[in-house]
């Protein structure tokens, strides 16, 4: 009887760890998928001045006008340098070989680009209220699909 009691103990331990694992896969899973819009700025080691004007306008338009969705988590900036080997999948993904911009949007396990290089290439330098409004523009058009 003691054996059983024993052996009904230990099935009981095993099968409430299993649940409390697939709970947390469940959870990491449920993280993955959330509805999130990433503004992701790529850039090599060695950047020239176009390069971090880009950076720089895209972080102060950002702040500027999205600090609300910023500090909820709605919104996230990320620069992502290319040449560091832990990187090149997220490179890769973005076919990214140096300088890029993306507005990035993930929800429901979805994912959508939006490439904004050409633009900011155009515009940061020479043309600060263009880029600003542009970037603008295709972020809220991103958060609104969250």
């Amino acid at each position: 009887m003691k054996y059983l009691s024993n052996l009904f103990a230990i099935t009981l331990i095993l099968s409430l760890s299993a649940c409390s694992g697939n709970a947390q896969t469940n959870t990491e899973a449920a993280t993955a998928k959330a509805a999130i819009v990433e503004v992701i700025d790529f850039h090599n080691t060695h950047r020239c001045m176009t390069c971090q004007t880009i950076e720089d306008k895209t972080k102060a338009a950002l702040q500027k006008k999205f600090a609300t969705a910023i500090a909820e988590g709605k919104l996230v900036f990320r620069t992502v340098n290319v040449d560091l080997e832990e990187n090149y999948d997220i490179a890769a993904e973005f076919e990214a070989a140096g300088t890029a911009l993306f507005v990035h949007t993930r929800k429901n396990g979805k994912s959508e680009k939006t490439d904004l290089t050409s633009f900011a290439f155009m515009n940061a330098t020479s043309n600060n209220g263009k880029f600003e409004s542009g970037l603008i523009e295709e972020v809220e058009k991103a958060l609104q699909q969250l």
